[in-house]
């Protein structure tokens, strides 16, 4: 038997997620303690694995996982792991969003990024809707065809998101101690921000200061703050003269400071002793750590 703590860290799901899908959608049955207390079997864990991969990788709503979890147990059909599908088309949830931020209207936005990551794994509602999404107002913006208000609004919101999902998961005292940031003059995060969650999920303490973050006053906070590694982010090939700049100053000043460079204006090889450029690829982000780790 399993607590409910347990099956989040079995299952990389948040403990919100799994009540949600027993109490909302009635995924499973979990026993009781005299307490009170949650307690899930084996099969709860396998019910529970199944209808996230059915959601997260063959991008079936939760309502729809669940109904069909359901008829697998009453004809005694064993529940097994489905086979990888192409990648979820969410283009119906991206462009009720999209609607939602071209009328200004936050509330809704909420009420549709609620519904998502009720029906969706979170990590499929940031990297399959929410980039999406972003990249789409992003672009409408630059063509002048929403107002930057738009634009500013749903960074907001989305920003908001995953600061909440930052508290979610708990720290490794003996990990590194990252500081994320982007480099002054660089306003879009978006990538930052998931790699960020990446680190939290995977038990870094991380210090997360983001866009437009200046180099003067910087190597004092990470000397006080005893930070290890700095993630740093930029959507701008010229701005790869900027980061250097950064790397360089601080390395000078910090020698055991370690870099890792991401973002869509950069390369995704290693550069030097202590500097890992990485891609967007999730596994691509645990291999670098790993290596980071060893050094």
């Amino acid at each position: 038997m399993y607590n409910i703590k347990a099956v989040s860290k079995i299952l990389d799901m948040p403990t919100v997620t799994i009540r949600s899908w027993e109490t909302r959608y009635n995924a499973i049955t979990p026993e009781r303690t005299a307490s009170g207390h949650r307690e899930y079997t084996e099969e709860n864990i396998t019910d529970l694995k199944w209808v996230k991969e059915q959601v997260q990788d063959n991008g079936m709503k939760v309502s729809q996982a669940v109904k069909q979890l359901h008829s697998l147990k009453e004809e005694q059909i064993p529940v097994s792991s489905p086979s990888v599908s192409e990648e979820g088309n969410y283009q119906a949830q991206i462009e009720e969003l999209y609607q939602a931020v071209l009328r200004l209207d936050s509330a809704k936005c909420h009420v549709l990024l609620d519904l998502c990551f009720s029906q969706f794994h979170y990590r499929t509602v940031f990297h399959s809707i929410i980039v999406p999404l972003m990249y789409k107002v992003g672009k409408a913006w630059e063509d002048g065809e929403i107002h930057v208000a738009q634009e500013h609004m749903i960074t907001n919101l989305v920003l908001q998101r995953f600061m909440n999902f930052f508290r979610i998961f708990e720290t490794t005292s003996t990990l590194p101690k990252v500081m994320a940031i982007c480099p002054q003059g660089e306003q879009h995060q978006i990538g930052l921000l998931l790699f960020t969650l990446f680190l939290n999920e995977k038990g870094y303490p991380v210090t997360y200061i983001g866009a437009d973050t200046p180099l003067e006053g910087l190597e004092g906070l990470i000397k006080e703050n005893d930070i290890d590694i700095i993630a740093i982010s930029t959507s701008r090939k010229k701005n790869e003269m900027i980061i250097q700049k950064y790397i360089d100053f601080l390395s000078v000043n910090i020698p055991e400071l370690k870099f890792i460079v991401g973002g869509l204006g950069v390369g995704g090889v290693k550069i030097g002793d202590r500097q890992w450029n990485i891609d967007s690829s999730y596994d691509n982000w645990s291999q670098i750590m790993t290596e980071v780790n060893r050094k």
